[in-house]
């Protein structure tokens, strides 16, 4: 079911690529995307599960209970909870609006042809800023997961460490290697994000089942000896006096989890175009949420119920413990087995290499959808025809992660550094709120009265808790990465999503007579 046309296909198209200009008939760059259903099911709920990060949300806590006013009363798994029952009403927009307007860019498509052509310099702003702070993320990813190496390596027997130089260079070698399995073929980088999801998920599962079944008194001893020197396991859990939850407590974290966990749905409807199966459609954001949900939470509870809510804590909000101790080397410690500790020292690696796996499929079709809506370059809708893939959407997305990477490891010295850029993307699906009460009021003799009460409702409430979210951000700039570099790189990304677009709107009216914003009516092909 997709929006009426409002225009019709009448106007002479022309893309722009540094001075080659190339004519067709038609709204769009061309009449179909040129990508290929290579996703399945599993393929789908993988990737939204890579794009949630559990592992790494796990992983890099720690980093955010050392920067929180106090921790008194923080409860990770009733954050959790509260931070999912948050997400349900976004989970609902996403479910019903991937099966309604199922395309690549997914969210991109529904906010721009919702908002139309008026609105359409900002929703291009809004859009980058969105993109850049996906490249951001995936900077602090590769650099965390370098940390999460440095580690591990140590608890495995082998002795490493990392100068800036060598974090920057790993870092880039990583997502470098993953985008070339990428422009070799899209099935091919699909396979191995859903190799890497899945081997990640089951070292999650062997993680939470020794982390349950250990003796604590065995537990604790295994801790001892991972802890430095000057720190037991009695001197932390004594030193942390107060409840296990409070209220204020779980929602000082609630921004933790809109970080790394649980609004970020969109890598299945952004590939949606390329899914095979209307169930796979329709069914893997729900199903993508429910696993997280379970996972992340009984993670969380598997470290308290080993260790005890006090000394996880202390220990996690110690900065000069938590870069030794998280969740996936107290796992290793606890396990007490040589090939245990390489199968979850292996798997913790791998959590964060498969969100870079995940982002290198789904922020370049955005970048592919901005040009068939002939916003951006032609360049970034190429499909190459011996490989079938984006080659040089993918090839800018690595330049510009690098990039990042480069200033976030130089200047900044920690992934933490680019938090701030949060703020954009949390603006941006407050925005998809709105858009999903927009379509369903435009569509209102389309669908049944239950589909169009969702959709309203779980808009209106959307919107409304990334309003909150922003908040947060905003209010507690120390906590929440607030600072210089983050804040002018989701700037720049929204002049430089406006200056795209009113430049490509200025260079059609003026050459050729006609207007870009026509294309904001209208559904873009598969």
């Amino acid at each position: 079911m997709e929006i009426p046309c409002l225009v019709r296909k009448r106007f002479l198209n022309v893309s722009f690529l540094d001075g080659i200009m190339e004519t067709k008939q038609g709204v769009f760059l061309r009449e179909s995307t040129g990508l290929v259903k290579e996703a399945g099911f599993w393929d789908a709920v993988s990737i939204n599960i890579a794009n949630m990060s559990i592992g790494a949300a796990l992983g890099t806590v720690g980093f955010t209970l050392a920067v929180l006013p106090s921790v008194t009363g923080v409860n990770l798994v009733y954050a959790s909870l509260i931070a999912f029952l948050l997400s349900v009403p976004q989970i609902i927009v996403y479910t019903l609006l991937t099966t309604l307007i199922p395309r690549t860019g997914g969210d991109y498509v529904w906010l721009t042809r919702a908002f139309g052509p008026r609105a359409a310099w900002l929703v291009n702003g809004l859009v980058m800023a969105f993109v850049i702070q996906a490249l951001a993320y995936y900077a602090l990813v590769a650099i965390a997961g370098v940390f999460q190496l440095e580690s591990v390596l140590p608890i495995l027997g082998i002795n490493a460490s990392f100068n800036t130089l060598s974090m920057i260079s790993i870092a880039i070698a990583l997502f470098a290697v993953i985008v070339i399995t990428n422009i070799l073929g899209t099935k091919y980088g699909i396979r191995l994000m859903t190799v890497l999801t899945t081997i990640s998920l089951i070292g999650l599962i062997i993680t939470v089942v020794i982390l349950f079944i250990t003796p604590r008194s065995m537990a604790i001893a295994a801790i001892n000896k991972l802890l430095p020197s000057g720190y037991t396991y009695s001197s932390l859990a004594s030193s942390y006096k107060g409840p296990e939850f409070t209220l204020s407590g779980a929602f000082m974290v609630i921004p933790f989890f809109a970080l790394y966990v649980y609004p970020w749905l969109m890598a299945g409807p952004a590939i949606a175009s390329e899914i095979r199966g209307r169930g796979a459609i329709k069914y893997n954001v729900p199903a993508a949420a429910l696993i997280t949900m379970v996972m992340a939470t009984i993670g969380f509870e598997a470290l308290y119920r080993s260790l005890g809510f006090n000394f996880v804590t202390a220990a996690l909000s110690n900065p000069n413990i938590n870069g030794i101790l998280n969740y996936w080397t107290i796992a290793m410690a606890v396990s007490s087995n040589n090939v245990l500790s390489w199968i979850i020292g292996i798997s913790s690696v791998t959590w964060y290499l498969a969100i870079l796996a995940y982002g290198a499929i789904v922020i370049v079709r955005y970048w592919f959808a901005l040009a068939l809506d002939r916003v951006w370059p032609s360049f970034f809708a190429y499909v190459s025809p011996r490989f079938g893939t984006p080659i040089y959407a993918h090839a800018f997305d690595l330049a510009i992660t690098a990039m990042l990477i480069a200033l976030t490891g130089i200047f900044y010295g920690t992934f933490t550094a680019l938090y701030g850029t949060e703020v954009g993307p949390l603006t941006y699906l407050a925005l998809v709120g709105v858009a999903a009460v927009l379509i369903a009021l435009r569509k209102n003799r389309e669908l049944s009265g239950g589909v169009r009460t969702a959709l309203i409702v779980s808009g209106i409430l959307q919107f409304l808790v990334f309003i909150f979210l922003d908040y947060e951000f905003l209010a507690y700039p120390q906590i929440w990465g607030g600072n210089w570099l983050a804040y002018g790189v989701e700037l720049g990304a929204v002049v430089l999503g406006i200056a795209a677009y009113v430049i490509a709107r200025s260079i059609y009216l003026k050459r050729y007579g006609i207007d870009i914003s026509v294309a904001y009516v209208e559904i873009p092909p598969e």
